[in-house]
């Protein structure tokens, strides 16, 4: 499955051209992940409003109804996630990605038009299949417009648009009315869809279809180079021979035939998996609602509203992603995503300890769930929430990269659906302070895997990451070029 590519030409030209468009086309292709994360925060700010006599639906909305609200993204993202996987493989990463704006839109349209809560939840359900769309189309999009030396950074923007879009609900929920916040959250896929029209195909794509002269102008466009520069001419050859060695489609037997790939296939899920079960996505939706509960004693409460200490984990978010920005190709995959593992570990231990003592009448000052959950969301969008996403595209080829990134992120979407579904009805079984002990569990759990089980990625080749995870060394002296980059 892995294929060696040997340099034909080598250069030691001084690099040229700019990174600038490579940048701002992978800010604009991850704006369905920016709705997401607005959709996703939305529920938390306005859950007292839709729960309370003022509710903008006919009647209160129930416990019952929010909580369908919250999880049933998660039913049609798993869905979606194969539908696009096929769509992006047979018909383009850009018009898959464009088909994902438009339920997003609907979704929204329909908050704006009716209130009633299967209303709201079916809007939902547009919203989470185009969401998943967007997050199986995404990563690739991203990876293959993108050069090696900022593959690392480009590839956090998938979550770190995410996490700006969990902040922007959070402060519009906060100060805006109800229907003008709606608004606002319709404009971004519609913005998204207009602007991707004008966007280009992703070079991998185009040498699939035989277009050669567009992939070199697609090409010298992204790297701010005349289409006929020499390392442009290199780089379409890179691809036309990885593409004639790959068949591209979607196809799990292709996956789990090669026993390499079917272990590198474990690693990249274990690793996404314990991302979605260490438990911040269930502090995120249900942020103001914690803080609501931890501040029912006045005696430890601070004078912040939960919904402007949400704010304050979105903002700590914000931060997180735009150092796991910086840091994720100057300190690698695997150490940042360890050091998080364990920040997060500890937050959520120290957040369940704090519920207990409360349990028990043992008081503790109000600010430190207020800590704990932000050193913990913290962790999360510095390492734990988009390295995952890095990992899985470079441990796979062009062949198997869609079908890789379609079954992990529908394993993943599903997964969601499960914990936000169980998270109210677990916290009322055995307590606040069990359920964060078992994410935190979970998350120092995922340290010991990522030592001893999971191999660096950052700028190896595939022959490299797959001869660790056989437990062999490649030969001294033999030059590949990093397929698994382009």
């Amino acid at each position: 499955m892995v294929n060696k590519v040997y340099e034909v030409t080598p250069s030691k030209e001084e690099k040229k051209g700019s990174k600038h468009n490579q940048i701002l086309m992978s800010i604009v292709v991850c704006m369905p992940i920016l709705a997401y994360g607005t959709a996703m925060g939305w529920i938390s700010p306005n859950k007292a409003l839709l729960m309370g006599e003022s509710s903008p639906s006919d009647a209160p909305l129930s416990e019952e109804d929010v909580s369908w609200m919250a999880s049933i993204m998660f039913i049609f993202a798993p869905i979606a996630v194969f539908i696009y996987g096929v769509a992006a493989d047979k018909f383009g990463r850009k018009n898959a990605l464009l088909c994902a704006s438009l339920p997003i839109s609907l979704g929204w349209a329909i908050k704006l038009i009716c209130t009633h809560p299967i209303a709201l939840i079916g809007a939902r359900a547009l919203i989470g299949f185009g969401s998943g769309g967007g997050f199986v189309v995404c990563p690739l999009y991203v990876k293959e417009i993108s050069e090696d030396s900022i593959r690392g950074m480009t590839g956090t923007f998938v979550i770190f648009s995410q996490t700006v879009g969990n902040l922007v609900v959070f402060v519009l929920g906060d100060l805006l009315p109800f229907n003008t916040v709606l608004w606002i959250l319709l404009a971004i896929p519609l913005v998204h869809f207009c602007i991707l029209l004008r966007l280009p195909e992703t070079p991998s794509y185009l040498v699939k279809c035989g277009r050669n002269e567009d992939t070199a102008k697609v090409l010298g466009w992204l790297r701010s180079l005349p289409h006929t520069d020499k390392t442009i001419s290199e780089e379409v050859d890179r691809l036309i021979i990885e593409q004639t060695t790959s068949e591209l489609k979607f196809s799990p037997r292709l996956l789990f035939s090669d026993k390499t790939a079917v272990k590198a296939f474990w690693v990249a899920l274990i690793v996404n998996l314990t991302r979605e079960f260490c438990g911040c996505i269930a502090v995120l939706v249900y942020a103001s609602h914690i803080f609501a509960e931890a501040g029912k004693d006045p005696d430890t409460s601070i004078a912040l509203s939960p919904n402007k200490q949400s704010i304050l984990l979105a903002a700590v978010q914000i931060i997180g992603s735009f150092l796991a920005c910086q840091l994720v190709d100057r300190a690698g995959r695997k150490p940042l995503l360890a050091v998080t593992s364990v920040v997060a570990g500890f937050s959520m231990c120290l957040l369940g300890v704090w519920f207990y003592l409360q349990s028990v009448g043992v008081l503790m000052p109000g600010w430190v769930p207020i800590v704990a959950l932000c050193a913990c969301i913290f962790a999360d969008a510095s390492g734990l929430q988009p390295l995952p996403f890095v990992i899985m595209t470079e441990m796979f080829n062009f062949q198997l990269r869609g079908t890789v990134a379609t079954l992990i992120m529908a394993i993943s979407l599903g997964t969601d659906f499960a914990l936000l579904k169980l998270f109210a009805p677990l916290n009322t079984w055995i307590g606040y302070h069990s359920t964060f002990w078992i994410f935190s569990f979970i998350c120092l759990s995922n340290v010991f895997y990522l030592i001893f089980c999971v191999p660096e990625t950052k700028m190896r080749s595939l022959e490299d990451i797959y001869a660790d995870l056989e437990g062999k060394k490649r030969k001294k002296g033999e030059k590949v070029v990093e397929t698994n980059h382009v």
